[in-house]
């Protein structure tokens, strides 16, 4: 498992595991005194080990200071005395300290009060009273005094003794060791949990910001494409009503020469408007395949489209002789032939002028509108492809999965193991 962790990034993790493993085969049960410098833990370790020491068991000092980082001297050990003066003050990184021992499952743990001896009786039961009121149901245990034959000293021995008879120390040790292991394959499996769903997170929220920045795009996209063909539409437009007042100027002229104004009316005026309906139709299909071809390319470098739509190399537009003798010409496009019919005399020439325009106006909007309806067609089919296409997901660098599964595997094996007696 400490492989494991190291190659995930977790040293700390690897480096914890290590130690367990290191202190298994321990000869002696190691107990740390742990305290403040100067709260009397020479005294205690000097009095409670005596000259003959105490089977099997190992007493060293740990300096500690209140707000520091969890010690190892609590975490990594068989037992753990907290020495606590009487003459203190009990603060909140003593509870910390007997959190950290009690979350690192340690086995023999009690808090020793030293220092008692400067106190009165009542003082001193009002101290031990008010330190068990905070440690719960670990042991609260008097310093030694200085007499050999010290109850408190006896009472110190007899604790480290029982809570881990000499017998049962290399199970109990391994029961610590299994459960501190399922501790850590735990907190690795919740963080490489946690990083999974950071991840997810990250790429959701990466996926969702993309799909709205490319939804803005295609709207952005066809509202351009709708403003270019309005411009051209508006170009168009120009063109014809200069093309309208340049034939009723060069009609009026012509009008104003004649002598006999009914046989201009009658024959003259139907050839000079039909002439004039056919170059208007053919600048207007030029006009139209101008522009929508720019468009096209415009759109094509937009998309970086590998295969862009190409417009028609011509468009049917047409002006065609009268179909019957009552009408002046018919408008020819892809989905309608509209007949225009003559103009007549008393309507006026503007009149005449305006009417027979109109028709061929009429079906060069529609031809316009129509001619784009490709182009629309296939800016919605590449918007379409584009969603049906998954975002590539980010390949990992860390098989967070693999370390999630393994420690969480783990972990229920000391744990079930755990449940059942060595």
């Amino acid at each position: 498992m400490a492989r494991l962790a190291a190659e995930h990034g977790r040293s700390r993790t690897s480096a914890a595991i290590e130690r367990l493993a290191a202190g298994r085969d321990r000869p002696s049960w190691r107990v740390n005194v742990v305290g403040e410098p100067g709260v009397g833990k020479s005294t205690l370790v000097s009095r409670v080990l005596g000259r003959e020491g105490l089977s099997g068991v190992e007493l060293l000092e740990a300096p500690w200071q209140p707000g520091g980082a969890p010690l190892a001297a609590v975490t990594d050990t068989d037992g753990v005395l907290l020495a606590v003066p009487a003459t203190g003050v009990w603060g909140a990184g003593h509870s910390r300290l007997l959190e950290d021992a009690v979350a690192a499952h340690t086995t023999s743990l009690a808090v020793v009060v030293t220092m008692l001896d400067r106190l009165t009786s009542a003082e001193r039961g009002r101290v031990l009273t008010y330190i068990s009121a905070r440690v719960g149901r670990i042991a609260v245990l008097s310093g030694p005094g200085a007499a050999p034959d010290d109850p408190a000293t006896a009472a110190v021995r007899a604790f480290l003794l029982d809570s881990a008879p000499p017998q049962e120390r290399a199970g109990l040790r391994a029961r610590r060791i299994a459960a501190r292991l399922a501790d850590q394959c735990t907190a690795m499996a919740t963080s490489a949990g946690e990083t999974i769903a950071d991840a997810r997170r990250v790429h959701s929220g990466q996926s969702i910001d993309r799909r709205s920045s490319r939804a803005r795009t295609w709207e952005l996209l066809r509202v351009q494409l709708s403003d270019r063909q309005l411009a051209l539409i508006g170009r168009i437009g120009e063109h014809l009503r200069a093309d309208r007042a340049a034939v009723l100027s060069r009609l009026t002229a012509d009008l104003a020469r004649v002598g006999d104004e009914r046989t201009w009316w009658d024959t003259h005026l139907p050839n000079r408007l039909r002439a004039e309906l056919m170059d208007q139709a053919m600048r207007a299909e030029h006009h139209i395949l101008t522009g929508i071809t720019t468009d096209a390319d415009w759109l094509a470098g937009q998309l970086s489209d590998p295969s862009p739509w190409r417009p028609p190399h011509t468009l049917i537009l047409r002006v065609d002789p009268p179909p019957t003798p009552d009408t002046l010409a018919k408008v020819t496009t892809p989905t309608e032939d509209i007949a225009i019919p003559l103009p007549t005399r008393p309507s006026g020439l503007p009149r005449a002028v305006e009417d027979t325009t109109a028709t061929l106006i009429n079906q060069i909007w529609r031809l316009l509108a129509s001619a784009y309806e490709p182009l629309f067609t296939h800016l919605a089919e590449r918007q379409a492809h584009w969603e049906s296409e998954e975002p590539p997901t980010p390949t990992p660098t860390t098989d967070w999965h693999t370390l999630a599964k393994s420690a969480t595997a783990l972990a229920g094996t000391i744990n079930a193991a755990l449940r059942n007696p060595f």
